[in-house]
């Protein structure tokens, strides 16, 4: 299976009152990263992460592991510097 290095890039904000909420990053169903949103809630950070995934069609997914803390949003995605052509979708070629 041949594998390609590349670079995910993406917005994340959250929205929350008090305790700060976690999030996980997956590539399909890999595991990527889990982080804690330390910053205010009006603030957007942009993540990069750096992935070796075969080529074809994958899926970015940002789960909230606290879900009663706060509201995760993922904007922004480029893939390598390019935006995908689905949203949360893009194509390792």
């Amino acid at each position: 299976m041949l594998l390609r290095h590349a670079e995910l890039k993406f917005d994340v904000h959250c929205y929350y009152e008090g305790d700060n909420p976690r999030y996980r990053v997956y590539v399909d169903n890999d595991l990527i990263t889990e982080r804690t949103f330390i910053w205010r809630t009006d603030q957007c950070i942009e993540e990069t992460v750096i992935i070796e995934a075969p080529i074809g069609t994958h899926k970015l997914r940002v789960e909230n592991v606290d879900p009663n803390l706060g509201t995760f949003t993922v904007d922004n995605i480029k893939l390598d510097g390019i935006e995908p052509a689905g949203n949360t979708i893009f194509e390792i070629a």
